[in-house]
């Protein structure tokens, strides 16, 4: 009887050991998921922070991502007609939309004496009009002011943009308050994997408010 319950013990032993190798070979030759998303990530080097060291208190530092350009709907960032929104408005560039991460913003949070910022974006496929630092100032509630746009990605990683062309009419005078390069457009796939470096300078905040 001994024996027989051995005999038993082992051959249950053997059953059990074959039925974990099925799943582990099973397990392994399972396909990995296709990705559904794609990272942006990278560096921004950060100029005058001796003014967001003044700022911190007012608001907050946020980098963001805006849809595909579009004036109907508005959408993105990119040159907009004069009169598009109202006769008599100048035109420009600049964002006509919310950015597509509006509720979840990436936060920079002040550091002293830091110079670059590091990030990364996890996006859904397809084109983006501009990415883009900003300063987003607490006690502002004009949502065409609130947020100073401290740089833009626009392909020279090395020298700053602000992205944005404004414009105002005084007096029935057209003045150009910013003219700055315009942002490059960013296209992903899903499963990219990209690295987009870009300067920003918080020391246009000063001047964008008194504006």
């Amino acid at each position: 009887m001994n024996m027989l319950r051995l005999q038993k013990s082992l051959l249950l032993v053997a059953l059990l050991a074959t039925a974990v190798a099925i799943s582990s070979c099973k397990k392994d030759d399972d396909p990995e998921p296709e990705p559904t998303t794609a990272i942006i990530k990278g560096n921004i080097t950060l100029l005058n922070t001796d003014v967001w060291e003044q700022y911190q208190d007012s608001g907050e530092v946020q980098l963001t991502i805006f849809p595909e350009f579009s004036l109907n709907p508005p959408a993105g960032w990119g040159p907009i007609p004069d009169d598009a929104f109202g006769p008599g408005v100048p035109g420009g560039t600049f964002a006509a939309g919310a950015p597509s991460n509006a509720q979840n913003p990436l936060i920079f949070e002040y550091q002293a004496n830091a110079n670059v910022g590091s990030y990364e974006l996890e996006v859904d496929p397809g084109t983006y009009s501009a990415l883009a630092l900003g300063f987003r100032h607490d006690l502002v509630t004009d949502p065409s002011l609130r947020t100073a746009t401290l740089g833009v990605h626009w392909g020279n990683p090395a020298e700053v943009s602000h992205g944005i062309v404004i414009k105002a009419n005084i007096g029935g005078n057209i003045i150009t308050l910013f003219d700055e390069p315009a942002p490059t457009a960013i296209t992903v796939e899903a499963g990219d994997e990209i690295t987009i470096d870009f300067t920003a300078d918080f020391g246009i905040i000063p001047q964008w408010y008194r504006n």
